[in-house]
């Protein structure tokens, strides 16, 4: 393959992952079906950053807020058997629906350090998600944020659309047949 050719990866209803081999960077975007300060949510704070981060060899994330810091996280990968090197990070959030994320990756002997640029674009409840990481030191490391990203955006989706995706249905019932003539409602979940 030459350094002009350019891999795509498309997978249905999931992320589209564009990589230049020569650039040493990643273009992301998904569709998600979502309110959009749920989606900040998702990708601002560390709590809720492990619920949807699929690091490769990683049986497990931690995410945890780096001491007196409202910005600064760090991701601790654990495969089934060892800790896996961590990655410390900085959130950004800027200009509307803006995330920029300071990444520095545990290597052996040095910390690479890239950046993700995220912009959330849309209106109502569907917006798509156009991420950039740039920086990337090799074709080691591009791969490994390729499939990163492929599995977290893909999770990152189900999960707002699983949730987002329950109605609430209210039904009053009224009974005047019974000794007081119970009125209420009740909340049942539907899903599609």
């Amino acid at each position: 393959m030459s350094a002009d050719e350019t891999i795509t990866m498309t997978l249905e209803k999931g992320p589209h992952i564009r990589s230049r081999a020569d650039a040493l960077e990643l273009s992301a975007s998904i569709t998600i079906e979502a309110e959009v300060t749920r989606i900040l949510y998702a990708l601002s704070i560390p709590e809720y950053m492990e619920s949807w981060l699929q690091l490769p060899e990683a049986a497990r994330v931690e995410c945890h807020a780096e001491a007196r810091t409202f910005d600064r996280f760090r991701i601790d990968p654990f495969s089934h058997d060892a800790k896996l090197p961590s990655i410390y990070g900085s959130c950004h959030l800027s200009k509307p629906n803006r995330i920029t994320y300071l990444w520095e990756r545990d290597s052996p002997g040095s910390r690479d350090r890239t950046m993700v640029e995220i912009h959330i674009l849309g209106s109502s409840r569907r917006y798509v998600l156009k991420l950039k990481h740039r920086g990337l030191m090799d074709h080691c490391e591009r791969d490994w944020y390729f499939d990163m990203w492929d599995k977290s955006l893909t999770k990152l989706r189900i999960l707002m659309e699983r949730v987002d995706n329950r109605k609430t249905v209210s039904e009053t019932h009224e009974n005047p047949t019974g000794p007081i003539g119970v009125m209420y409602n009740k909340k049942v979940p539907v899903l599609r």
